[in-house]
């Protein structure tokens, strides 16, 4: 299935599987409790959501570790409803294969230590087994919902700005903008000759 297809399903988390026959996969979940095995990398589909989105990850990932001082594992926001808190799933078998997987911090329902592993329980009954401790997938998460506020806050401020924009130049022409434009109109004229 294409992922442009799966996306219109709400993806819910995706994270690096080892399937036999394939290798390095990807498991996505959607929010009708559906699950897709990709035959890409989790980078690979990583960076196919972010042009899905029209998302620069890498920008978007210096503006997040600006925002919460930290270097590594941040959140990815792809837009108000989607923003992925990074969770370590697997212990990589080679060099390039990576372990963390990502979660919509929406739908996740309870998080819970069983054992040596953290579970993440989400909103439709599936269930994702984290390698990191407790206290670090709930710092994750409690990153992604910080990145959310300046996110939210980053959103309306364009919007108003925009609206100012329009607000400011949305009156009739005076005397002296006709002037201008005049003066404009001459220059253009003289450089044309």
């Amino acid at each position: 299935m294409d992922i442009n297809e799966i996306i219109l399903e709400h993806i819910i988390a995706f994270i690096p599987v080892y399937l036999s026959l394939k290798g390095n996969c990807t498991l996505i979940y959607t929010k009708e409790g559906k699950s897709y095995d990709i035959d890409k990398t989790l980078n690979t589909v990583l960076n196919q959501l972010a042009r899905y989105y029209l998302v620069d990850l890498k920008a978007t990932r210096r503006y997040c570790a600006n925002i919460l001082s930290i270097t590594n594992l941040t959140p990815i926001p792809f837009n108000m409803d989607n923003i992925f808190a990074p969770i370590k799933v697997r212990k990589p078998l080679f060099k390039n294969d990576g372990s963390i997987g990502y979660v919509n911090i929406e739908y996740i329902d309870e998080i819970r230590k069983h054992r040596d592993i953290t579970l993440i329980h989400l909103t439709n009954d599936i269930t994702i087994e984290c390698l990191s401790s407790l206290q670090t997938v709930n710092r994750h998460i409690k990153n992604g919902y910080i990145v959310k506020k300046f996110w939210k806050e980053r959103q309306s401020s364009l919007q108003i700005n925009e609206r100012d924009f329009y607000e400011e130049y949305n009156q009739p022409a005076t005397k002296g903008d006709i002037a201008l434009l005049r003066k404009e109109i001459l220059k253009i004229k003289e450089v044309i000759r």
